[in-house]
């Protein structure tokens, strides 16, 4: 069976699964997955704003490996009851009382609002920049809506200002050599070849890591002044030096990542590579002029955290 003739089948049993088995609506459409088109299922439960995308393309695949279809309905049946008890705990939690030293910035690909129309955002680049409540207490965390912000009485903008300013944000920022994740005797890795991964503490929602300017600078000033960043998802970002590697280089490096089959979709992030310059403390999509240049001869490498 060619993938028309299974999505087809897949939209029948769903159909027919949601009217029988639980209550919600459906929506069957194109969305992005790892930087690509996908056809993606999207239901929401009665009564909630919140969709649960799940993709064809990953039930196609499970049934070329054998999978029967009643077994796939089943799977799917089971990411929509696990999920439909985040999306109920989430509705109970007083969102309005969000504290800052709880809140993060988080990287989303500007695409994604798309589904998510309510969440308050800052336009960053080709992202939006949107804000993650991690829930005291728990292992949840809740993307904050427009209706906090309008609450409080305070802009989004104004608001990631003082946050990524905040000690609370700076020091959860992690940054390692990915060389220090080879044991002895694996690789050897140049230094001028060095990448570094910026990301936070949990290793969670930790690409926006690179708002922080102090943990940027001293990157960038150990490359020479200037740091590539690759978006390797939205948990981490790698920093590269801009004089080893060519942005081409660098970009096929990124699409590479994004599209194994094992990156899981909802953590795609960009196929951008962007440059930060410690001189004129500018993030941004690379393949601008460069402002100034830098050569620093003696490197020393970055505060890692």
């Amino acid at each position: 069976m060619d993938f028309d003739m299974f999505y087809e089948e897949l939209k029948k049993q769903i159909l027919e699964f949601v009217t029988e088995e639980v209550k919600g609506t459906i929506d069957f459409r194109m969305v992005y997955k790892n930087g690509q088109q996908n056809h993606g299922i999207v239901f929401r439960p009665e009564g909630s704003n919140v969709g649960i995308t799940t993709y064809a393309e990953d039930f196609y695949r499970m049934y070329k490996e054998g999978i029967s279809f009643p077994s796939i309905i089943e799977s799917y049946a089971g990411t929509l009851h696990e999920a439909k008890d985040e999306i109920q705990f989430t509705k109970n939690i007083q969102i309005l009382k969000a504290k800052k030293e709880s809140i993060i910035p988080a990287f989303i690909p500007k695409e994604s609002l798309e589904f998510r129309p309510k969440l308050a955002h800052v336009p960053f680049e080709n992202l939006e920049i949107i804000f993650q409540w991690n829930v005291p207490g728990t292992e949840y965390s809740v993307k904050l809506p427009e209706e906090y912000f309008n609450y409080h009485q305070i802009e989004p903008k104004q608001f990631l200002a003082e946050l990524i300013d905040d000690p609370s944000f700076k020091n959860q920022t992690e940054v390692f050599s990915i060389s220090r994740l080879f044991g002895p005797g694996d690789i050897e890795i140049p230094k001028e070849q060095e990448m570094y991964c910026v990301t936070n503490q949990n290793k969670n929602w930790g690409a926006a890591s690179i708002l922080n300017k102090d943990i940027m600078d001293e990157i960038a000033d150990f490359f020479g002044g200037e740091t590539y960043i690759l978006p390797a998802s939205i948990h981490e970002c790698l920093a590269v030096d801009t004089h080893a590697h060519t942005i081409e280089e660098l970009k096929t490096m990124v699409r590479d990542i994004n599209s194994k089959p094992d990156l899981v979709g909802a953590d795609f992030l960009s196929n951008e590579v962007y440059v930060y310059d410690s001189y004129t403390r500018e993030l941004k999509l690379a393949g601008e002029q460069r402002t100034k240049e830098i050569q620093n001869p003696e490197k020393q490498e970055p505060i890692k955290r």
